[in-house]
């Protein structure tokens, strides 16, 4: 029988891919010089604007408040949105409900350290929405976003941008299951593993080969590559 879905295991399948998705905003957002965001929640736009615009559609993922120390899921906003500014965190909502997930099942949810990005990974794996944008909405008040538009689809893999993605997804201190997250990685980015043994999985790259061990404590302990007709690395 499959073990019950918890939110630490869709934090885990979500860690490294959503993490890349941030890059990748973050280097779009670059090429932009000086730039800054202007956001419609009733037309769901959201514009990047510097030496040029970055153009996407974005979805009311929740909300956060400092005076009431909650988390507040979009659907549940009073404000009068159109319901489909809300829709895919009723998506999430609907999901936590059926698989007894607490803390996306409620409408509001009292805050913990690292809640609202916790809930905002685990909403990109039911979502399938990679990316996210938050922003200070007000005073103690901070909005979370998930955004889409086809400029946000990641370049191909290659070997150099993975060990940084997963390296740096790691280090934020969200993932624990270091194993799951991984193979939940490959299995997004359509590549192919192998399991040496129970402490080494090989990532096939298009450029390569990613060799990863875990440490007795089932961490991410080491990383090394081998580059398509280069040698190692």
């Amino acid at each position: 029988m499959p073990e019950p879905l918890t939110l630490d295991a869709l934090v885990d399948d979500a860690a490294f891919y959503s993490w890349e998705h941030q890059a990748h905003l973050l280097d779009l957002t670059e090429q932009l010089g000086e730039n800054r965001f202007q956001g419609d929640l009733n037309t769901r736009r959201l514009d990047f604007v510097g030496a040029g615009t970055l153009s996407t559609t974005l979805s009311l993922l929740g909300s956060t408040s400092e005076r009431l120390d909650t988390w507040l899921w979009g659907w549940a906003n009073p404000s009068g949105f159109p319901p489909e500014v809300g829709a895919l965190s009723q998506r999430v909502t609907e999901f936590g409900r059926q698989h007894g997930i607490r803390e996306l099942a409620d409408a509001e949810v009292p805050l913990t350290p690292d809640l609202a990005a916790r809930l905002s990974e685990a909403a990109k794996v039911v979502t399938r929405c990679w990316t996210s944008y938050s922003f200070a909405a007000g005073p103690g008040t901070r909005l979370y976003l998930l955004i889409e538009g086809p400029e946000l689809a990641l370049p191909a893999p290659d070997l150099p941008r993975t060990v940084r993605v997963i390296g740096e997804a790691i280090s934020n201190g969200l993932v624990r299951d270091h194993r799951r997250a991984l193979l939940s990685y490959a299995h997004l980015r359509r590549l192919r593993t192998k399991a040496d043994d129970s402490s080494t999985v090989r990532l096939r790259l298009p450029d390569g080969t990613l060799t990863v061990t875990f440490d007795s404590l089932g961490r991410i302990g080491q990383m090394s590559s081998t580059i398509v007709g280069r040698g190692a690395a």
